[in-house]
């Protein structure tokens, strides 16, 4: 694959090869040329799959438009080449572009991060499951509360209720309970009924 523009490289990795870290500065883009290269991201010592790049795609553009450090890790999942895009060389080709179209691709970059950061915050307590069944009871109720009243709705509530009543009962159940893993569902994420 070409690129045009200075300093670009061929790099060959071996299945399992770690291209760049979570953290590391964004000092480069890559294309991948043949293979298959894995993101990840470690969360609470869980290895969480982003996304899986084929030839032709791009990755790592992320880190040098907006200047932030890398959000997560690339691994080879195959044999793989990549094609290797200084910064600078990217910087150069941006810095010829349209001033809007630079503007819109931070705040899409920017977007995206914010995207990937609320994917992080998936339930992964028992304390956040829980309460995130709580939240989808309580908006089923809702749901049923606009219906005509009839007696599918009746028997709905009253299932919610016992259902309600099931999930009191796990967390006390759990109450105790020595959870691993931390809450990351804040509050203002799922707004529980006290």
């Amino acid at each position: 694959m070409f690129v045009e523009g200075g300093g670009t490289k061929k790099k060959f990795l071996q299945e399992g090869e770690l291209l760049f870290k979570d953290g590391d500065p964004g000092d480069a883009a890559f294309i991948v040329d043949s293979g298959c290269i894995g993101i990840f991201k470690l969360v609470e010592g869980e290895e969480v799959e982003l996304a899986v790049l084929m030839p032709g795609e791009l990755f790592g553009e992320m880190a040098i438009i907006d200047g932030s450090r890398r959000m997560a890790y690339a691994v080879a999942k195959e044999e793989s080449v990549v094609v290797e895009i200084p910064a600078k060389t990217l910087e150069a080709k941006l810095a010829k572009s349209d001033p809007f179209l630079r503007a819109i691709m931070k705040i899409l970059v920017n977007s995206l991060r914010s995207v990937h950061q609320a994917y992080m915050r998936r339930a992964r307590s028992v304390t956040d499951y829980l309460n995130a069944i709580q939240y989808h009871i309580q908006g089923f109720r809702l749901y049923l509360t606009r219906l005509d009243e009839d007696e599918m709705t009746k028997a709905g509530m009253e299932k919610l209720a016992e259902i309600e009543r099931l999930v009191d009962e796990l967390r006390n159940d759990f109450k105790g309970h020595p959870d691993k893993r931390t809450n990351v569902l804040q509050d203002n994420d799922i707004e529980r009924k006290s």
